[in-house]
């Protein structure tokens, strides 16, 4: 029976000791662990939405589907340089991306003034839509609230969220990348709360090419 309960107590520890380091890990990287939401998955139906890209113009899920897979990413915002980064290797790929039919769309809860800021001065060419509620960041489970501690360290940078996001709340998503089938379909899925992780355009390509 001793025995028993010692084991017990070994596995407690150890689930303990795990949740503690990971909990420790997602703080890190500025999130309000409780908050995380934990992603749509693969072979779920994607949500659909309407919003207005950085010119202003009506960028309409189902329509994109209608035409071709639809290639998602979700960025934290144009002060992020893994952000940046990422995205800029997608537009030197976009034609890569776009010759087998797929649309590549960016959502992000920053302002859309600087969706186009960001657009103009890194020549991207692709839709980068305002999430200006969550509506999309919730609809697909990628929300979470921003902690104090990263709070303030962004604010050392003058990147105050709740100035620069639309909804004035420090809420971000995680950068996820989801690609999605012509029925809705999630066919893949990136989602790492690590930020400085993302989705390879090789790996998106390989995905496209075998729809």
């Amino acid at each position: 029976m001793k025995n028993f309960q010692s084991i017990v107590m070994i596995i407690l520890f150890s689930i303990t000791s795990v949740f503690s380091q990971e909990k420790e890990i997602l703080e890190k990287y500025g999130i309000t662990v409780n908050t995380l939401q934990e992603g749509l998955k693969e072979g779920e139906q994607a949500y659909t939405f309407k919003a207005k890209d950085q010119n202003g113009e009506t960028f309409d899920l189902k329509k994109a589907l209608k035409k071709g897979p639809v290639v998602l990413n979700f960025y934290r915002g144009s002060w992020c340089p893994y952000c940046t980064k990422h995205l800029k290797n997608v537009q030197d790929s976009l034609s890569l991306i776009e010759a087998t039919g797929a649309t590549f769309i960016a959502v992000t809860p920053e302002l859309a003034d600087g969706n186009l800021e960001l657009a103009k001065k890194k020549g991207f060419t692709f839709d980068i839509v305002e999430d200006s509620k969550l509506e999309i960041m919730n609809g697909y489970k990628v929300t979470f609230d921003v902690n104090e501690g990263y709070q303030e360290m962004l604010k050392k940078y003058e990147r105050d969220l709740t100035k620069i996001n639309a909804i004035k709340r420090a809420t971000l998503p995680i950068p996820a990348t989801y690609i999605i089938s012509q029925d809705g379909t999630i066919l893949k899925r990136h989602y790492d709360p690590n930020y400085k992780v993302r989705m390879s355009v090789k790996e998106t390509l390989s995905v496209l090419e075998n729809i």
